[in-house]
Protein backbone atom coordinates (compact mmCIF):
# COMPACT_ATOMS: atom_id res chain seq x y z
CA UNK A 1 0.00 0.00 0.00
CA UNK A 2 1.06 3.68 -0.66
CA UNK A 3 0.45 6.96 -0.75
CA UNK A 4 1.15 9.62 -3.01
CA UNK A 5 0.68 13.33 -2.82
CA UNK A 6 1.63 14.35 -6.52
CA UNK A 7 1.88 12.98 -9.53
CA UNK A 8 5.34 13.31 -10.04
CA UNK A 9 5.83 11.23 -6.64
CA UNK A 10 3.14 8.77 -7.63
CA UNK A 11 4.69 7.90 -11.58
CA UNK A 12 8.30 7.23 -9.75
CA UNK A 13 6.26 5.16 -7.08
CA UNK A 14 4.79 2.77 -9.83
CA UNK A 15 7.32 2.38 -11.90
CA UNK A 16 9.83 1.20 -9.18
CA UNK A 17 7.04 -0.98 -7.64
CA UNK A 18 5.58 -2.64 -10.34
CA UNK A 19 7.61 -3.44 -13.43
CA UNK A 20 5.37 -3.00 -16.75
CA UNK A 21 3.07 -5.94 -17.57
CA UNK A 22 0.76 -6.91 -20.78
CA UNK A 23 -2.81 -7.07 -19.43
CA UNK A 24 -5.28 -8.68 -21.83
CA UNK A 25 -8.30 -7.07 -22.89
CA UNK A 26 -11.90 -9.21 -22.94
CA UNK A 27 -11.33 -9.66 -18.77
CA UNK A 28 -14.09 -8.52 -16.08
CA UNK A 29 -13.26 -7.89 -12.48
CA UNK A 30 -15.85 -9.69 -10.32
CA UNK A 31 -16.66 -6.87 -7.57
CA UNK A 32 -17.89 -9.44 -4.55
CA UNK A 33 -21.30 -8.37 -4.48
CA UNK A 34 -23.81 -10.17 -6.49
CA UNK A 35 -26.13 -7.64 -7.60
CA UNK A 36 -23.44 -5.67 -9.22
CA UNK A 37 -21.69 -8.36 -10.80
CA UNK A 38 -24.89 -9.93 -12.36
CA UNK A 39 -25.87 -6.54 -13.42
CA UNK A 40 -22.69 -6.24 -15.36
CA UNK A 41 -22.46 -9.45 -16.67
CA UNK A 42 -19.74 -11.03 -14.30
CA UNK A 43 -18.18 -7.86 -12.91
CA UNK A 44 -16.05 -4.44 -14.11
CA UNK A 45 -15.52 -4.53 -17.46
CA UNK A 46 -11.94 -4.07 -18.58
CA UNK A 47 -11.37 -0.87 -21.31
CA UNK A 48 -14.34 0.57 -19.74
CA UNK A 49 -15.19 3.00 -17.00
CA UNK A 50 -18.54 1.99 -14.88
CA UNK A 51 -19.88 4.50 -12.43
CA UNK A 52 -21.49 3.42 -9.16
CA UNK A 53 -24.25 5.76 -6.98
CA UNK A 54 -24.52 5.07 -3.60
CA UNK A 55 -25.60 7.20 -0.57
CA UNK A 56 -23.08 8.59 2.19
CA UNK A 57 -21.16 6.60 4.85
CA UNK A 58 -22.80 3.57 5.59
CA UNK A 59 -24.67 2.55 2.08
CA UNK A 60 -22.65 0.54 0.29
CA UNK A 61 -19.68 2.33 -1.33
CA UNK A 62 -17.33 0.97 1.71
CA UNK A 63 -18.62 -2.59 1.15
CA UNK A 64 -17.88 -2.51 -1.97
CA UNK A 65 -14.21 -0.88 -2.17
CA UNK A 66 -13.24 -4.17 0.92
CA UNK A 67 -14.71 -6.37 -1.39
CA UNK A 68 -13.33 -5.80 -4.03
CA UNK A 69 -9.88 -5.49 -2.44
CA UNK A 70 -10.52 -9.36 -1.02
CA UNK A 71 -11.48 -10.80 -4.57
CA UNK A 72 -8.49 -9.23 -6.50
CA UNK A 73 -6.21 -10.15 -3.99
CA UNK A 74 -7.28 -13.74 -3.60
CA UNK A 75 -6.68 -13.13 -7.70
CA UNK A 76 -3.15 -11.53 -7.17
CA UNK A 77 -4.49 -8.84 -8.89
CA UNK A 78 -3.49 -5.21 -8.29
CA UNK A 79 -5.53 -2.52 -7.37
CA UNK A 80 -5.05 1.28 -7.22
CA UNK A 81 -7.57 3.23 -5.16
CA UNK A 82 -7.48 7.27 -5.89
CA UNK A 83 -9.22 8.21 -2.44
CA UNK A 84 -10.88 11.70 -3.29
CA UNK A 85 -12.61 12.76 -0.23
CA UNK A 86 -9.34 11.07 2.22
CA UNK A 87 -12.21 8.49 3.23
CA UNK A 88 -10.67 5.29 2.74
CA UNK A 89 -10.24 3.66 6.32
CA UNK A 90 -7.62 0.89 5.81
CA UNK A 91 -7.66 -0.75 9.47
CA UNK A 92 -11.38 -1.60 8.44
CA UNK A 93 -9.83 -4.22 5.79
CA UNK A 94 -7.43 -7.23 6.32
CA UNK A 95 -4.08 -6.25 6.31
CA UNK A 96 -3.27 -9.06 3.74
CA UNK A 97 -6.09 -7.47 1.24
CA UNK A 98 -4.06 -4.31 0.93
CA UNK A 99 -0.65 -6.30 -0.30
CA UNK A 100 -1.53 -5.44 -3.77
CA UNK A 101 -2.88 -1.68 -3.24
CA UNK A 102 -1.54 1.53 -4.42
CA UNK A 103 -3.63 4.16 -2.50
CA UNK A 104 -3.97 7.86 -3.61
CA UNK A 105 -5.26 10.47 -1.53
CA UNK A 106 -6.21 13.51 -3.41
CA UNK A 107 -7.32 16.72 -2.28
CA UNK A 108 -9.55 18.26 -4.87
CA UNK A 109 -11.24 16.33 -8.18
CA UNK A 110 -8.76 17.59 -10.62
CA UNK A 111 -6.19 15.87 -8.84
CA UNK A 112 -7.97 12.77 -8.48
CA UNK A 113 -8.57 12.20 -11.76
CA UNK A 114 -5.31 13.18 -13.08
CA UNK A 115 -4.29 10.72 -10.51
CA UNK A 116 -6.56 8.20 -12.39
CA UNK A 117 -5.19 9.04 -15.45
CA UNK A 118 -1.32 8.59 -14.71
CA UNK A 119 -2.42 4.61 -13.17
CA UNK A 120 -4.54 4.03 -15.93
CA UNK A 121 -1.69 4.38 -18.46
CA UNK A 122 0.29 2.74 -16.24
CA UNK A 123 -1.54 -0.52 -17.48
CA UNK A 124 -0.59 -2.64 -14.10
CA UNK A 125 -4.04 -2.81 -12.80
CA UNK A 126 -6.44 -5.09 -12.79
CA UNK A 127 -9.33 -2.33 -11.00
CA UNK A 128 -8.68 1.06 -10.83
CA UNK A 129 -11.12 2.91 -8.19
CA UNK A 130 -11.90 6.50 -8.04
CA UNK A 131 -13.52 7.55 -5.34
CA UNK A 132 -15.23 10.51 -5.03
CA UNK A 133 -18.15 10.35 -2.19
CA UNK A 134 -17.33 12.99 0.14
CA UNK A 135 -16.30 15.61 -2.32
CA UNK A 136 -18.15 18.97 -3.10
CA UNK A 137 -21.01 18.51 -5.94
CA UNK A 138 -19.81 22.06 -7.45
CA UNK A 139 -16.66 21.28 -7.76
CA UNK A 140 -17.64 17.91 -9.32
CA UNK A 141 -19.57 19.26 -11.78
CA UNK A 142 -17.42 21.87 -13.05
CA UNK A 143 -14.92 18.73 -14.13
CA UNK A 144 -14.72 19.05 -17.63
CA UNK A 145 -16.27 16.54 -20.34
CA UNK A 146 -12.77 16.24 -21.62
CA UNK A 147 -11.15 15.26 -18.53
CA UNK A 148 -13.96 12.28 -18.57
CA UNK A 149 -12.83 11.44 -22.20
CA UNK A 150 -9.43 10.97 -21.68
CA UNK A 151 -9.54 8.67 -18.89
CA UNK A 152 -11.40 6.70 -21.24
CA UNK A 153 -9.58 6.36 -23.99
CA UNK A 154 -6.67 5.40 -21.24
CA UNK A 155 -9.17 3.09 -19.82
CA UNK A 156 -8.96 1.49 -23.10
CA UNK A 157 -5.46 1.77 -24.34
CA UNK A 158 -4.23 -0.55 -21.69
CA UNK A 159 -6.52 -1.34 -20.61
CA UNK A 160 -7.92 -1.14 -17.26
CA UNK A 161 -11.36 -1.68 -15.17
CA UNK A 162 -11.96 1.51 -13.66
CA UNK A 163 -14.66 1.58 -10.81
CA UNK A 164 -15.74 5.37 -10.22
CA UNK A 165 -18.11 5.86 -6.59
CA UNK A 166 -20.29 8.60 -6.19
CA UNK A 167 -22.98 9.83 -4.40
CA UNK A 168 -24.60 11.34 -7.35
CA UNK A 169 -25.22 10.94 -11.30
CA UNK A 170 -21.57 12.40 -12.40
CA UNK A 171 -19.55 10.65 -15.51
CA UNK A 172 -20.73 11.72 -18.59
CA UNK A 173 -21.85 9.22 -21.68
CA UNK A 174 -20.32 6.58 -19.27
CA UNK A 175 -21.43 3.03 -21.05
CA UNK A 176 -22.50 0.96 -17.30
CA UNK A 177 -24.28 3.50 -14.26
CA UNK A 178 -25.36 1.29 -11.39
CA UNK A 179 -27.31 2.31 -8.69
CA UNK A 180 -26.75 0.41 -5.77
CA UNK A 181 -28.63 0.16 -2.59
CA UNK A 182 -28.15 -1.58 0.71
CA UNK A 183 -30.60 -3.31 3.13
CA UNK A 184 -32.55 -1.23 5.80
CA UNK A 185 -33.46 -1.70 9.09
CA UNK A 186 -30.29 -3.85 11.57
CA UNK A 187 -27.25 -1.47 11.80
CA UNK A 188 -24.44 -2.68 8.79
CA UNK A 189 -21.67 -2.28 11.70
CA UNK A 190 -23.50 -5.72 13.36
CA UNK A 191 -23.17 -7.49 9.73
CA UNK A 192 -21.22 -9.56 8.04
CA UNK A 193 -19.63 -8.15 4.74
CA UNK A 194 -21.38 -11.45 3.50
CA UNK A 195 -24.70 -10.97 4.57
CA UNK A 196 -24.46 -7.47 3.46
CA UNK A 197 -23.50 -8.20 -0.27
CA UNK A 198 -26.39 -10.61 -0.70
CA UNK A 199 -28.89 -8.68 0.31
CA UNK A 200 -27.40 -5.81 -1.69
CA UNK A 201 -29.34 -4.57 -4.71
CA UNK A 202 -27.96 -2.69 -7.90
CA UNK A 203 -30.11 -1.00 -10.85
CA UNK A 204 -28.90 -0.16 -14.22
CA UNK A 205 -29.55 3.27 -15.29
CA UNK A 206 -29.16 5.02 -18.31
CA UNK A 207 -27.74 8.83 -18.64
CA UNK A 208 -28.07 11.33 -15.54
CA UNK A 209 -31.38 12.47 -15.42
CA UNK A 210 -32.15 8.85 -15.27
CA UNK A 211 -29.99 8.06 -12.48
CA UNK A 212 -30.84 11.20 -10.77
CA UNK A 213 -34.66 10.01 -10.67
CA UNK A 214 -33.90 6.23 -9.97
CA UNK A 215 -32.14 8.02 -6.75
CA UNK A 216 -34.56 10.32 -5.87
CA UNK A 217 -37.49 7.21 -5.86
Amino acid sequence: MAAASTLSALRSLVAARFPATERRPGNCVPTGIAAIDGALGGGLAAGELTEVISGGEGCGGQLLTALLLAGTRAARQRVALVDGADGFSPDAVPADALRHLVWVRARNPGEALAAADVLARDGNYAAIVIDLRGLAEGALRRTPDAVWLRLRRAAESRPAAILVQTEFPLVPAVARRLVLRMPRGLSHRRREQAELAAQATAEMVRGRAAAAEEMAG
